[in-house]
């Protein structure tokens, strides 16, 4: 009996080890190591039926004008703890020029937590397609509570479908609804 006791918390703790709450919003940069250019990145992470579901935002700037990208992300965290973030689909966008639909981006970060800072960094890849070379560069994001100035829940908004489960603003009310 006591083997088995053994057993179940040497298979439990590293589960334990790697337990995270990587839900919420997060909000930072992309940093694009073949431009050079830094851009406001945000994702937004629920659990969703056991699964975690996102979304995120970029700010581009293509000859000094802004543009914007609204993403849905998979993600999912690796038996290493780290957060792997994977383009599912554009949702919306103004790009100038048609988007390329087989273009990915692939996040792998490093969950973080000291006091009441938590953050996720870590690298980025792009997918090599006909057209395109890969980018690479790197993400850093820190957790935010206070979902007002998001520019992602407003996109989603936008939509107007709704998010998949609510993000709670510190004062409990609810921003973005199920519809």
């Amino acid at each position: 009996m006591k083997s088995i006791q053994l057993l179940l918390v040497a298979f439990c703790l590293p589960v334990l080890a790697f337990s995270q709450d990587i839900t919420g919003l997060w909000a930072g940069t992309l940093y694009n190591d073949s431009t050079k250019n830094e851009h406001n990145y945000e994702i937004g992470i629920v659990l969703e039926n056991g699964r975690y579901v996102g979304y995120s935002h970029t700010w581009f700037i293509i000859d000094e004008k802004k543009y914007f990208g609204l993403k849905k992300v998979k993600v999912k965290i690796a038996s290493d703890g780290k957060v792997i973030i994977e383009d599912a689909a554009l949702l919306l966008n103004d790009y100038p020029l048609e988007a390329h639909k087989n273009v990915r981006q692939l996040n792998v970060l490093d969950f973080g937590s000291s006091d009441e800072l938590e953050t996720l960094n870590g690298p980025f890849v792009t997918n090599r397609t006909k057209t395109y070379v890969p980018l690479t560069g790197k993400v850093q994001l820190k957790k935010v509570k206070n979902t007002i100035q998001s520019e992602l829940l407003s996109r989603l908004q936008q939509l107007g479908k709704g998010f998949e489960q609510a993000f709670v603003q510190n004062t409990g009310e609810p921003i973005v609804k199920n519809e």
